[in-house]
């Protein structure tokens, strides 16, 4: 039995029963129709959960669409593998550094440093920061 049936199953008992004291009648009346009003918004909800399910189920779609004519693309440019071992060299050819004057961090090239001198400029303040290349050999073991 739904939630709408027990409504009306406890509203017509009250109105065969037809309480005397006036009170009470109203006190029944009021439940049904906060009752009423519950099994409304409930309703509305449901209809509401139904659409963002449906809004939710189009988008997994498109997305699995996009997906597929994304590898598509990948494969007939042949781009792939070799995207993914240029960012391998990529990540492997840059690191971190954290300026101490004003606390900026940002990426340096270190295959660019010199090898007698292993500062770069801060793009912030511009102050000379060194780059610790050792942490980096640390970082990768």
């Amino acid at each position: 039995m739904s939630a709408r049936e027990k409504i009306a199953y406890v509203k017509g008992l009250l109105d065969a029963g037809k309480p005397e004291d006036k009170l009470a009648l109203s006190l029944f009346n009021a439940v049904v129709e906060a009752l009423e009003a519950l099994a409304d918004e409930n309703g509305e909800l449901k209809k509401q959960l139904e659409e963002q399910r449906s809004a939710a189920d189009d988008l997994y779609s498109i997305c699995g669409e996009l997906d597929a004519d994304l590898s598509d693309v990948e494969s007939r440019l042949g781009i792939d593998e070799e995207l993914d071992e240029d960012e391998a060299s990529l990540e492997d050819d840059y690191t971190e550094v954290a300026c101490p004057s004003c606390g900026l961090h940002f990426y340096c090239q270190t295959s660019m440093l010199a090898p007698d001198d292993h500062c770069v400029e801060c793009p912030d303040c511009g102050k000379k920061v060194d780059v610790d290349l050792e942490a980096e050999d640390h970082d990768a073991d």
